[in-house]
């Protein structure tokens, strides 16, 4: 059967259909395949300069459609980047001819249905240069094409920017609510571009549950581990409008539920084992409790030390013994999290111990803050800041007082106390501190026998070094709770360094910041009282927390009260 359709009378397709592919055709005109020898190198992505049948066609009938490019392009990238919807039982084949590409139906198209092709980012010429927004066209096989739109901006949470390359789908919602399980596939599938904006084209007019995830494996499917992001209610209706929901939000968060697994224990000495687990983690508590060790012969339980990390490791915890035959043990692991809190799953493994004397001694690594070029009258401290000492292994309290001591410059000695999270990086606190600059200083003579005693000179920032930071936050939503975050201005960390709870009035305060300070604000409506941002759930739907993120902020100035000028939403 050939192919037979109308693109004149009896079609309803709108004249930008064809302004589009008129312009695709000069952007083609333009491309030639390969840049001449010597010239700059190819930045323009591929363009389609010729459908058959045509955008916006209508009564279509035909058992493949021809796609003409403006050059040559990589042939595995078309695969990954084409779909058609709705789609097909079975693959469509692909029959290549140059910069032509025949796209073979393996079965019927339906009747009085509009079919959507898209194109997404993965599409590449022979250079690698990739589609910066999907490429979308729509034939119908009956009299109408389909009218409807909807779109939308998948942000990511941290400052609010465009989340781009994820695939959005969408799911049909009969029954106007959210999907207690998701259909076997989407009816509509397009991609986010560069500014994480997307939009569907051409839809049916009934209620859909639309969904963004980064769909790394190509099923369609949310996984455990991959990233998505929930819509701002749970159905949606495309329309006709020119806008068609623009100002809608999708945010992008991920839901790990996988607990860490411990994969491998090895013994470095008769009193010393490094636990390998699949992914990094963090010591809930550096206390012993929980840990058990078993000698499988005898069933004793030789006692557990110590347990720390190396911040350069993050996926590994060393555990000091007691001496240790070199025969076969059981280690059962306890308080060891991954960064969202799940504890490790399956914490227990068997090991040989080696007959080696443990011969690790105790070293100093570092201070904490710390500068190349000290100033004279002691590195400056904020008060949310405290100095730190970090050996290569834990240090009892006994040896620590032995080697660490802080003193004022009349060289009079100050009690501290100390904390630690990683079991070899101490933060010191001293109750009252010093009025004028303090050095603290580790006795290496007392560690390796070597005649140094490494010292570092602090001062704690007065008033007038210091200034505030204030503004106003709104929210539509009322709930939960607001919380407005504080981060640094160029940090990629994603744990705030202050928190402020808003008046009634909605102002917030962040005091004692130090002056020329730079920060960005970020805020949300805590909605189930953790004192985090929560981006929601797909099943069951739970929408994520509302979010806000703050403009641009001037510098801290100190002893003075820098306001942002702009209020803080949070939608």
């Amino acid at each position: 059967m050939g192919t037979s359709y109308e693109t004149g009378r009896g079609s309803r397709a709108p004249a930008r259909i064809f302004g589009r592919l008129a312009a695709l055709l000069v952007l083609g005109a333009c491309a030639s395949p390969l840049p001449p020898t010597g010239g700059p190198p190819d930045q323009t992505p591929p363009a389609v300069v010729d459908t058959d049948p045509p955008a916006g066609a209508v009564n279509v009938r035909a058992e493949k459609i021809e796609i003409t490019f403006s050059e040559y392009v990589d042939q595995g990238s078309f695969a990954r980047a084409f779909s058609l919807t709705p789609d097909f039982e079975r693959l469509p084949e692909f029959s290549w001819h140059g910069k032509r590409v025949e796209v073979l139906f393996p079965e019927p198209l339906r009747e009085n249905t509009t079919y959507i092709l898209t194109l997404d980012n993965n599409l590449r010429d022979l250079h690698g240069v990739a589609l910066r927004e999907p490429i979308t066209f729509a034939f119908s096989t009956g009299p109408e094409i389909n009218r409807g739109r909807l779109a939308g901006r998948v942000l990511e949470p941290w400052r609010g920017d465009g989340a781009p390359g994820l695939d959005v789908y969408a799911f049909p919602a009969p029954d106007e609510a959210a999907p207690d399980s998701l259909p076997e596939r989407p009816a509509y599938r397009t991609q986010t571009g560069a500014d994480g904006r997307f939009l569907f084209e051409y839809m049916s007019e009934e209620p859909f549950f639309v969904i963004a995830l980064r769909d790394r494996n190509r099923n369609r499917r949310p996984d455990v581990s991959e990233a998505f992001a929930v819509p701002p209610r749970p159905v949606l209706r495309p329309d006709t409008t020119a806008a068609a929901g623009d100002d809608r939000r999708w945010l992008v968060t991920l839901r790990d539920t996988i607990p860490p697994e411990l994969r491998q224990v090895r013994a470095r000495s008769s009193r010393r084992l490094a636990l390998r687990f699949s992914e990094a983690v963090r010591l809930a508590r550096t206390d012993t409790a929980g840990w058990v060790l078993r000698d499988s012969l005898t069933g004793a339980r030789p006692a557990v030390r110590a347990v720390y990390m190396i911040p350069e490791d993050p996926r590994q915890v060393l555990v000091l013994t007691d001496s240790l035959a070199a025969r076969t043990h059981t280690i059962r692991v306890a308080a060891v999290v991954d960064s969202s809190g799940n504890a490790v799953r399956g914490g227990e493994m068997r090991f040989t111990p080696v007959a080696e004397a443990d011969t690790f001694r105790l070293r100093f690594r570092g201070f904490d803050p710390d500068t190349l070029v000290a100033p004279p009258d002691g590195i400056p401290l904020p008060p949310m800041l405290r100095p730190a000492v970090r050996f290569n292994q834990p240090a009892d309290s006994a040896r620590f007082r032995a080697v660490v001591a802080v003193r004022d410059t009349t060289g009079r000695p100050h009690a501290f106390t100390r904390d630690t999270e990683d079991g070899v990086t101490y933060r010191l606190s001293l109750a009252p501190w010093p009025g004028t600059p303090f050095d603290v200083s580790v006795d290496g003579r007392a560690l390796t026998g070597a005649d140094t005693v490494f010292t570092r000179r602090y001062r704690r920032m007065g008033p007038d070094e210091l200034g505030e930071l204030s503004g106003y936050v709104t929210a539509d939503d009322t709930t939960g709770t607001l919380v407005v975050e504080l981060y640094e201005a160029e940090s990629e960390a994603r744990t705030p360094i202050r928190t402020a709870r808003p008046d009634a009035t909605g102002f917030f305060v962040f005091r004692e910041l130090p002056g020329g300070g730079q920060y960005r604000l970020r805020a949300f409506v805590d909605r189930n009282g953790n004192g985090r941002w929560d981006g929601g759930f797909l099943l069951p739907y739970t929408p994520a927390e509302p979010i806000g993120w703050g403009g641009d902020l001037p510098p801290v100035r100190a002893r003075w009260e820098t306001v942002a000028d702009d209020t803080l939403r949070v939608r």
